[in-house]
């Protein structure tokens, strides 16, 4: 692109104040595509567009990107610019002659048919309409509060038998996910909710299958081993996440699944090999091997907390531990 010059060309002004802003547009685009831009105009002011070409072929430039600062395609567009070249398409490099010169040019399109043209043109009329506005909560203490409200008064709605911490550990899935629709598909065993406070205030870890999941957990003793999980997994000839689960669950832990249901699947099999596990959390979306992995924790007697069928997510999986976690912090006031 050695031999290529930008050249802006606009209308024209004898105003400074036009100058200014168009010097400034200059320099913001030079930034931007790290090349040269000049600044030129069709008339009333300097450099007029014509001079300036003279002047750079001079210096070896031979092919001119021109960015016409024109909202339309008027007649200086047409005819005083574009017809000097005798071209007539924009968005393409084209053989052009000028003042007996050979050239390539290619012109930009006059900027009425962008979008962010008239989307800025919008928002500036919009700022001088007077409309009413949403109200926005933004404490965000008051936002959860609010939140909490409204899904807890929805889950009883659906759910009038329940208690009021399977009630809060719904209602913060569901809050997690933004679907209502969750209500029905939550699975809390009898036990669940007591193993799991009473696992926690004894400090049993937690394990799970993700980083992402470890990440979201605010308790001080969270395990994940999917980064050492490799070996395991080729030697097995299982998934990174079931073997990290493996490695992980060689004392009693608390399981949190929100993303691999073959961990899950791994997580079921390791009890049944007779290591405790006070807790299974069990989010993991998906079509295959999801449904049935979840479905089987249900049958296994294992005290758990799931989101059965295809749902799931590992934020839902954080905001129920979580949940827990909360609760428990609350005993110990």
């Amino acid at each position: 692109m050695v031999n290529t010059a930008v050249i802006i060309i606009t209308h024209g002004s004898r105003r400074h104040t036009f100058i200014e802003d168009m010097i400034s547009l200059a320099k913001y685009l030079e930034e931007k595509l790290e090349i040269p831009v000049y600044l030129s105009h069709n008339e009333y002011a300097e450099p007029n567009w014509r001079s300036l070409i003279t002047d750079l072929y001079s210096k070896g430039i031979k092919r001119f990107i021109f960015a016409l600062a024109f909202l339309g395609r008027g007649n200086h567009v047409a005819r005083d610019i574009m017809g000097s070249f005798n071209v007539s398409e924009f968005g393409k490099w084209q053989k052009a002659v000028y003042e007996g010169r050979e050239i390539e040019v290619y012109f930009t399109k006059p900027l009425a048919d962008s979008s962010l043209v008239k989307l800025a043109l919008l928002y500036r009329i919009s700022s001088a309409l007077e409309r009413e506005t949403y109200s926005y909560v933004e404490d965000p203490e008051e936002i959860e509060e609010r939140t909490m409200s409204f899904l807890l008064e929805k889950v009883k709605e659906k759910l009038p038998s329940i208690d009021e911490r399977e009630m809060r550990i719904i209602a913060r899935g569901v809050y997690a996910s933004g679907n209502l629709e969750l209500i029905d598909h939550f699975y809390i065993s009898k036990d669940a909710i007591d193993v799991g406070l009473e696992s926690l205030k004894m400090g049993i870890p937690i394990l799970t299958d993700v980083k992402m999941v470890s990440a979201g957990i605010r308790w001080g003793k969270v395990e994940n081993y999917l980064d050492k999980a490799e070996e395991l997994a080729k030697k097995l000839g299982i998934t990174r996440t079931a073997a990290g689960i493996r490695m992980g669950l060689t004392s009693p832990k608390i399981v949190v699944i929100g993303n691999s249901p073959t961990a899950l699947a791994e997580a079921i099999k390791i009890a049944r090999e007779g290591i405790e596990v006070p807790l299974v959390v069990a989010t993991p979306p998906g079509f295959t091997n999801a449904v049935e992995a979840k479905e089987e924790l249900v049958k296994s007697g294992i005290p758990s907390i799931v989101l059965r069928g295809t749902y799931g997510g590992s934020s839902i999986a954080v905001s129920i531990i979580n949940e827990l976690i909360r609760m428990v912090k609350e005993d110990g006031r």
